[in-house]
């Protein structure tokens, strides 16, 4: 379970590093002064998904290599993941207005 995880994880971080792309379309709205949140959900939408994908993966190898159980790794990466994105999101659309 814990290889199809890391198998299945960077599709699912290639959709969400494009849906960072494309937000910063949101930000046609406020011109160049759309605050600080905003220049900093950006970066946060397109990179953070795939930090925490490589940090959950090199420990869950660690952890296989070692014969422990390694899913809960990957399950806490995607959990983690996911409440950062959702906070970028946040952030970037609260800070547009």
């Amino acid at each position: 379970m814990t290889i199809v995880l890391v198998c299945l994880a960077p599709p699912v971080c290639v959709g969400t590093s494009f849906w960072g792309v494309f937000s910063v379309m949101a930000t046609a709205s406020c011109g160049s002064d759309c605050g600080g949140a905003v220049d900093m959900a950006i970066p946060l939408m397109i990179f953070s998904p795939w930090v925490v994908w490589l940090i959950a993966t090199v420990w869950a190898i660690v952890r296989l290599v070692r014969k422990q159980p390694a899913v809960w790794v990957m399950l806490l990466g995607l959990g983690m993941a996911t409440v950062i994105y959702v906070a970028a999101n946040i952030m970037l659309f609260t800070g547009v207005g």
